[in-house]
């Protein structure tokens, strides 16, 4: 999980449109300064999952940021904690980068702890040379062990394995519960601090999903009889503004949020990747007084503190405990004048988007659930649940989401209701009416797609009325220079639940090279849709997907609107796309090369996906980041997808000549190579990307560049195919490529 690649927060508790009265303020500063006053007998920050990789700096940047904010905010630390994910692959050069920050930013008499994460595992050793590793480079005595820090008891457990939800052995259990003993023994009322990095199962928010599972009610039953034990975990990436994240029934539990980026649960129309994740960097210090413990949460994106500080008094007493699953039993609500409304400018065949105001809450507004009505039927066409985007930098006063999935020409009633961190819902619910679209531009393509000069093709543009009435428009042909079309304008008229293709014929009388047409249609002087067709004169190879345009799906394992049809793994006429059968299966729309729009793409991750400007309409796409995050394949085996093109005549020819849009950014191991494969079984390498400073990228990312090498014909070939292959690629980033052109004259790179 990578990328599997805005918190924000206020001093005072974030809340999600919810402005903290005026009273809580001043009780968190008038706190915050006796808390002044007195002098704590042990201080130490805990931070998770840094995802340390030798592809980027940024994680490392990140890491620095959090060590010079927490010695500011802590200049006399008595410890200093990290759960787990030091690294994204347990490299040896992660590990350098890691200590090369953390030795140079710590404090003099610190005592350092590591726990292993499973990131930590993922470099292809065994188990136990990974963890021979991991020892080697923090310096850590053993792999679970416990240390004394100013009289307190620090008890550090890991994964046995790299799997996801982690191995703690019966072996490390039952080690635990001899410490934990000893140490209630010794000081019966003492909190008693254990530090892991997967989640203990169903305790804070993010263990229902990423909590341990083998030996899960061993572990649980052997911290239970401790009630003043505090566990302090990652690995779920969950944010520090969630009540959830501090939990306590048998003992406490307190999630520690990551340094690296943001994740969160999944089921919610944002996705666990919310659009700004990446930004996001969490960590906390722990402050120890006489039979209480402090627990202030820092953003360190934003340098400042993130709500009130958790506060554990008398941790031994479960009849003290408050932050229980039951804590908060008041609903959020919305003001008497609230209201919900349709933007009407950007309701579609099948979308309607509504905006709202924020609800209030005691805590936490965390999300919305919506519905449509069809108001003919009385079905629920759609129902989702948003989040509150309580995450973000600051949190936006007023909400807009995509109602998706709609009938097209049908009138609906949208109702909002807000939830909050625990599941209580808003009484009032606010609705709004809104009607879909019934026109619809469903395609618009050219046949042939390569063309001579003086050879015609036909554009086809499909036109589909949805609704019952009939309607009127018409199109607009914008036509590149050197060429004759039939129709620059083409009226039309739809009965109801009338399709139409509408034929314009073309001509290149002096074109060379990729020409694009773009295709406008309109219902009356409304704009319906707009299309680009590419066509590829005089060449000998031209390709641009956007033939593909009808044969695009809704989403599967991908948290996107159903009314966006997105993706296909159907390969042009002619050419293929194979996939190694050693590569494991992954997220669906990205096993392998891809047939995707940038909106598809983008509404999946942005990261620098929507830099492709000189990708157009359909695109092929190879994602190992997208991919790895369905199922963590990565943890299996190695990406490794080559999508070939049909087979081109070469006999007589010396050079060819092929461009091709690309857009690549490298990480890792990931390498991205284009081949020619002659008839007479020569293989000429066109272009490699990779980590070496000798390839094509130079070791870098290459966004957004029309690429264009030479190819030269071995005497003896008649034929050509071209192969672009992605491989060697784990949970790495991207490789998409668009408009390719292959002549014997050189390639005119586009405007």
């Amino acid at each position: 999980m990578k990328a599997k690649n805005k918190i924000a927060a206020m001093l005072t508790v974030v809340t999600v449109g919810v402005t903290t009265s005026l009273s809580g303020v001043q009780a968190f500063s008038e706190y915050s300064n006796s808390e002044n006053k007195r002098k704590p007998e042990l201080v130490f920050p805990v931070i998770s999952d840094l995802h340390i990789d030798d592809g980027s700096t940024a994680d490392m940047n990140k890491f620095r940021t959090a060590m010079d904010q927490l010695n500011k905010a802590a200049p006399k630390q008595d410890a200093f904690v990290v759960v787990g994910d030091l690294t994204d692959y347990g490299y040896a050069t992660e590990y350098d980068k890691f200590f090369s920050i953390y030795n140079e930013k710590k404090q003099a008499d610190v005592q350092s702890m590591f726990t292993m994460g499973n990131h930590d595992y993922w470099n292809g050793l065994s188990v136990e040379k990974a963890q021979d590793r991991f020892l080697e480079k923090s310096g850590m005595d053993s792999l679970y062990y416990h240390k004394k820090v100013n009289g307190y008891d620090f008890i550090t457990l890991s994964p046995e394995n790299g799997n996801t939800h982690g191995l703690y052995s019966v072996n490390q259990i039952n080690w635990l519960g001899e410490k934990l003993a000893a140490a209630e023994k010794e000081n019966p009322d003492q909190p008693i601090f254990v530090f892991l990095h997967q989640h203990i199962k169903d305790t804070v928010y993010g263990s229902d999903l990423w909590g341990t599972q083998e030996n899960k009610e061993l572990l649980y039953d052997t911290l239970k009889k401790h009630p003043q034990v505090i566990t302090f975990s990652g690995h779920s990436h969950y944010p520090l503004e969630d009540p959830r994240t501090i939990h306590q029934k048998d003992f406490t539990s307190v999630g520690t949020s990551s340094v690296s980026y943001l994740e969160l649960e999944p089921g919610k129309l944002q996705g666990f990747h919310p659009e700004g994740y990446r930004d996001i960097s969490q960590g906390m210090i722990v402050e120890v007084y006489n039979n209480e413990v402090i627990i202030k949460k820092r953003d360190f994106h934003k340098d400042d503190w993130t709500g009130k500080p958790w506060v554990i008094k008398n941790p031994s007493k479960k009849n003290k405990f408050k932050y229980t699953d039951d804590r908060d039993q008041l609903s959020p609500s919305f003001a008497g004048k609230d209201k919900a409304s349709i933007v009407k400018e950007k309701s579609t065949l099948r979308s309607l988007n509504v905006t709202f105001p924020q609800a209030k809450d005691n805590v936490l507004v965390h999300s919305y659930h919506i519905t449509a009505k069809n108001k003919e039927s009385g079905e629920l066409d759609a129902d989702f649940t948003a989040f509150s985007e309580f995450y973000l930098d600051p949190v936006p006063k007023n909400l807009e989401f995509p109602v998706t999935g709609l009938k097209p020409g049908t009138v609906y009633e949208i109702k909002v209701q807000a939830l909050d961190s625990f599941n209580n819902s808003s009484k009032k619910v606010l609705l709004a009416d809104g009607q879909t679209k019934a026109l619809e531009m469903v395609s618009a393509q050219a046949s042939p797609s390569l063309v001579t000069t003086g050879e015609s093709t036909t554009l086809q543009v499909k036109m589909k009325n949805f609704g019952n009435d009939s309607v009127k428009g018409k199109i607009k042909v914008d036509a590149p220079e050197g060429w004759s079309v039939e129709h620059t304008e083409l009226e039309y008229e739809l009965s109801g639940s009338e399709e139409k293709n509408l034929p314009i014929k073309a001509i290149p009388k002096e074109s060379s090279g990729s020409s694009q047409f773009t295709i406008t249609a309109y219902e009356g002087g409304q704009i319906i849709g707009s299309k680009n067709i590419n066509i590829f004169v005089n060449m000998k190879l031209g390709e641009s997907f956007d033939q593909l345009d009808s044969a695009l799906k809704p989403a599967v394992n991908e948290n996107i609107p159903s009314s966006i049809l997105g993706w296909s793994h159907t390969a042009p006429n002619g050419w293929s796309v194979t996939n190694s059968s050693n590569m494991p299966a992954g997220t669906e729309e990205w096993q392998g090369w891809s047939f995707t729009t940038k909106e598809f793409w983008t509404k999946a991750e942005d990261q620098d996906r929507s830099k492709f400007e000189l990708g157009q309409g359909v695109i092929a796409v190879a994602d190992p980041d997208e991919w790895d995050d369905n199922g963590s394949p990565a943890s299996k085996g190695f990406f490794d997808s080559t999508l070939t093109s049909p087979s081109v005549k070469v006999e007589g020819a010396k050079d060819l000549y092929v461009g091709f849009a690309s857009h690549y950014k490298q990480e890792g191991t990931q390498t991205a190579e284009v081949t020619a494969v002659f008839d007479n079984g020569e293989k000429q390498q066109v272009l490699v990307y990779d980590n070496k400073a000798a390839s094509d990228n130079k070791n870098g990312h290459v966004l957004n560049k029309y690429e264009v090498k030479s190819i030269k014909v071995p005497e003896d070939a008649s034929s050509m195919k071209l192969q672009w292959r992605m491989h060697n690629a784990k949970n790495n980033w991207f490789w998409s490529i668009d408009d390719i052109r292959l002549d014997d004259q050189m390639i005119i790179l586009p405007n």
